[in-house]
């Protein structure tokens, strides 16, 4: 019998809802032991030649012991439920509130199916350890003691033999704990990898489909599944044994102990209420251990899960917020941004994403950032919402290094269209209200129009409560972008961030989106990163970076005159254009 400091740990302070899990289980463990010691009564006058007219009061008291029992099991089953739900809530809150704290830069080094499993199916497969093995642990160092401790005034030496029978359920099975636990993680492993793979497959079928790549993904959950056939199978065996060895001392155990009651009762050393009550209560000994073989075997998925689990509560942020946070400056529409001499490197890469870089940002100014693919254009954005912390420079605004911001002050004075637009599932209202979930009806219609998007709202038939669906998949992708943007301007942040919010729409869409972004940025300051060089020519300055360094900055014109790098991209833009 083991109970894990490190589950106890998890759960919180669940004693009071604990101790009535086991008072009632106790109270459940005393209707059999007054059901067995009543029926032990009536077999003893019955056998023994009186009538039955001498049970009838015990009858009635078995009885009466059924029906209590019925309610017990009733509000035991209830007590568990409510117990391991409080306890699944708990944990889930959190590892919600962990993930807020990690943020968006934890989660794009991690798979998103394995953060799935430790959220949905790790906290799920907590219930059994908490509603039936905690409490039964308790149960069965209390009860069988009890009744031990009855038997022993009648007949020592069945005592002895059923403890030592006791032990060898208790002891016997934990020889083989090491490799139970060892079993257990490969297995929860090996459903954690499928479980993945189910949802990169879900995430991605139409790139499946498109690319006729169904077959080798196929092929790939087929492994993931036999990798998990025989992680069970492997898990199942050594349960078996566990098991074995607890069914043994649950049948040896009172079988003896009647066996050689019969015998002395034959040889006239016990009588024969003293052998019922044996038989009877032998039984009622080995049932809450019987029922802790089978909930530690339910709830050691639990265990295993609870080692992911504790193992994400304990990741540490990638950034850390100010013990003593500085406010940013109140009231300016348009503040300035600085990067000042900026190194960067992702924890999983050996070289920079951006190198040296130094930009300031004037009050209200547009400044783009353009430059091939991996040039660091998009680090740029995570660094200044501070999803990563610098290794060399600094980053500030108005003056004020973002290190010494909170983090809630920083991505509030913040507006972002970025290029991939997520629309959460639930009405139209609900996204673009997502900033500023008290905003009135009209601030929001206000917003929609600005962005281009209120005549198509209305058309819909349920106008702004219409639900977009999961990621807003039944919108094109203009319309999610201006979504998007209606978003942004309804969160009226002094910064805006145009993410690439462009590059995924066609010719039509974008003259639209431009023209509403031309609004959104107006009287903010503005940082645009673009792939599309079209889109950025009107910028008050535009910076080209290659390989993580600045290599060009000026306006569209002056660049052009330049006939450097920047030029390069704009003639092979309209050339493929």
């Amino acid at each position: 019998m083991m109970v894990h400091r490190r589950l106890l740990a998890l759960a919180g302070d669940i004693r009071r809802p604990l101790a009535l899990n086991i008072l009632l289980g106790l109270a459940v463990t005393a209707s059999y032991i007054a059901q067995g010691l009543l029926v032990a009564q009536i077999l003893a006058r019955l056998l023994t030649g009186q009538g039955i007219e001498s049970s009838v009061g015990l009858l009635v008291g078995l009885a009466a012991a059924v029906a209590v029992r019925l309610v017990l099991l009733l509000l035991a089953e209830t007590a568990a439920q409510r117990t391991a739900h409080a306890v699944k809530e708990r944990v889930r809150a959190r590892l919600f509130a962990k993930l807020l704290a990690l943020g968006p830069g934890y989660l794009t080094l991690r798979r998103s199916g394995d953060v799935r499993t430790v959220l949905v199916d790790g906290v799920e497969a907590l219930e059994a350890y908490y509603s039936r093995y905690l409490p039964t642990a308790a149960i069965c160092l209390l009860g069988p003691l009890s009744i031990l401790a009855y038997l022993a005034t009648r007949d020592p030496l069945s005592v002895l033999l059923i403890a030592v029978f006791i032990v060898v359920v208790l002891i016997g099975p934990r020889l083989l704990d090491r490799l139970v636990a060892s079993t257990g993680e490969k297995h929860w492993g090996a459903y954690g990898r499928l479980s993945s793979d189910y949802l990169d497959v879900m995430q991605g079928m139409t790139t499946l489909k498109a690319f006729n790549a169904a077959g080798r993904e196929r092929a790939t959950l087929k492994t993931r599944a036999e990798d998990l056939r025989h992680a069970t199978m492997k898990h199942l065996g050594v349960s078996l044994v566990d098991s074995g060895v607890t069914t043994l001392g649950l049948l040896a155990g009172p079988a003896l102990a009647v066996g050689v009651g019969a015998l002395r009762l034959a040889a006239g050393s016990v009588d024969l209420l003293t052998l019922l009550l044996v038989m009877l209560l032998a039984r009622e000994c080995f049932r809450p251990l019987g029922d802790l073989s089978k909930f530690w075997h339910a709830g050691y998925q639990g265990i295993s899960s609870s080692k992911e689990i504790e193992k994400l509560l304990e990741e540490a942020p990638l950034v850390a917020e100010s013990t003593a946070p500085v406010p940013l400056p109140r009231g300016r529409s348009a503040p300035r941004v600085t990067f000042d001499g900026v190194t960067f490197r992702y924890p999983d890469r050996k070289d920079p994403a951006v190198r040296d870089f130094t930009l300031h940002i004037a009050e209200g100014e547009t400044v783009a950032v353009v430059g091939p693919s991996g040039a660091g254009k998009t680090t740029l954005v995570a660094l200044l919402l501070r999803y990563f912390d610098l290794q060399q420079g600094a980053i500030a605004i108005d003056g004020v290094d973002l290190r010494d911001v909170s983090l809630d002050d920083l991505r509030a004075n913040v507006a972002v269209v970025a290029q991939d637009t997520y629309l959460f599932t639930g009405t139209i209202a609900d996204n673009i209200r997502l900033g500023r979930p008290d905003a009135t009806h009209k601030e929001m219609v206000a917003a929609a129009r600005s962005a281009n998007i209120h005549d198509f709202i209305s058309a819909l038939p349920d106008g702004y409560d219409t639900a977009v669906g999961e990621r807003g998949l039944n919108l094109s992708g203009g319309q999610r972008q201006r979504i998007a943007i209606a978003r942004a301007l309804l969160k009226d942040a002094p910064i805006l961030i145009l993410d690439e919010a462009t590059s995924s729409v066609d010719g039509a869409a974008e003259s639209l989106i431009q023209e509403a972004l031309e609004r959104v940025a107006a009287g903010r300051t503005t940082l645009i990163v673009a792939h599309r060089l079209s889109t950025v020519r009107d910028a008050d300055r535009i910076v080209l970076m290659r390989d993580g360094v600045i290599r060009e900055v000026g306006g569209h014109s002056e660049l052009m005159n330049r006939e450097g790098d920047y030029a390069r991209l704009v003639a092979a833009q309209e050339v493929t254009a």
